[in-house]
C-alpha cells in the first residue's frame, strides 16, 4: 500500500480546521491485493496541520462479509543533527520489553527490564541497546500513550501522542542515517503466526461491517 497511489477525497484549509488532506485506499479496487488478502477493506487517512500540530486520524472499514485480521503499524523517523545523538533523550511509557529472536520476532513473553525503567525516565539515543541499528519491542503502559524526544542542545522536545489504540511500540535506531524511529503498533510483529495470548500480543479481528478508528499527533514545544 505504501508504494501505491491513494485517492484524494477531500482537502482544504481554513482558520478553524487548519490545512488537511484526506485520502483513501480501497482494496476492492486492487484485485491483485485481494488475491492474497481476500478482505474488502477501505482505508481512509486524514492528515491535518493546525496550530503547530501535525495529526493523523484514520479509519479502516471492513466492507467484506467476514471478519478480517487487523494489525496496523507506523514507522515515523525523527532526525537529529550529526553528532547530536548523545544529547537526544527518548522518553517512552514502557511497561515491559519483549525478548526478540535474531530475525526480530518475539521469542518469549514480555517483562519489565532495565530498559523499560530507563525509558520512563528518559534515555539518551547513544545509550540504547545496540546503537545504532538496535531494535526493541515494548508493551506500553495502559491508557493513552505519549512519547517524547528531548533535544537538549536545542532546548525543545517533540511530543508524539499516540492515543490508546497502539499498545505495542517498536524503538529503532537507524544505522544508515541520523534518526530514531518511534513506531506505534496495534500488535506485535508477525502476530497471527505467534503463540502468545491475545491480551499480550494485540491480535485482533475486525468484524464484517465494523470500522477501526485511531488518531495520533506530533508537536514540538520548548523544554521546561
Amino acid at each position: 500500500m505504501r508504494e501505491r497511489p491513494w485517492k484524494v477525497v477531500a482537502s482544504g484549509a481554513d482558520a478553524a480546521d487548519g490545512a488537511f488532506v484526506s485520502a483513501e485506499f480501497d482494496l476492492a479496487e486492487h484485485p491483485d491485493v485481494l488475491a492474497y488478502f481476500p478482505h474488502a477493506a477501505c482505508f481512509r487517512f486524514t492528515y491535518r496541520l493546525k496550530d503547530g500540530t501535525l495529526s493523523l486520524s484514520g479509519e479502516i472499514a471492513n466492507r467484506s462479509g467476514q471478519t478480517m485480521p487487523l494489525s496496523l503499524g507506523f514507522h515515523p523517523y525523527f532526525a537529529f543533527a550529526k553528532g547530536e545523538a548523545s544529547r537526544v533523550r527518548v522518553v517512552i511509557p514502557a511497561a515491559a520489553e519483549w525478548p526478540l529472536s535474531e530475525d526480530g520476532y518475539a521469542s518469549g513473553e514480555p517483562a519489565p527490564s532495565p530498559l523499560t525503567v530507563a525509558l520512563k525516565q528518559g534515555e539518551f539515543v547513544t545509550e540504547l541497546p545496540d546503537y545504532p541499528g538496535g531494535s526493541q519491542m515494548l508493551t506500553m503502559e495502559p491508557g493513552p500513550q505519549v512519547c517524547e524526544l528531548h533535544y537538549e542542545a536545542r532546548g525543545t522536545k517533540l511530543v508524539l501522542d499516540m492515543g490508546d489504540r497502539f499498545p505495542i511500540h517498536v524503538l529503532f535506531t537507524a544505522p544508515w542515517t541520523e534518526a530514531v524511529s518511534l513506531e506505534p503498533y496495534t500488535s506485535i510483529m508477525n502476530v497471527f503466526n505467534e503463540p502468545f495470548p491475545q491480551q499480550l500480543s494485540g491480535a485482533q479481528g475486525l468484524a464484517a461491517g465494523e470500522t477501526f478508528t485511531f488518531q495520533w499527533s506530533i508537536h514540538v514545544v520548548p523544554m521546561s
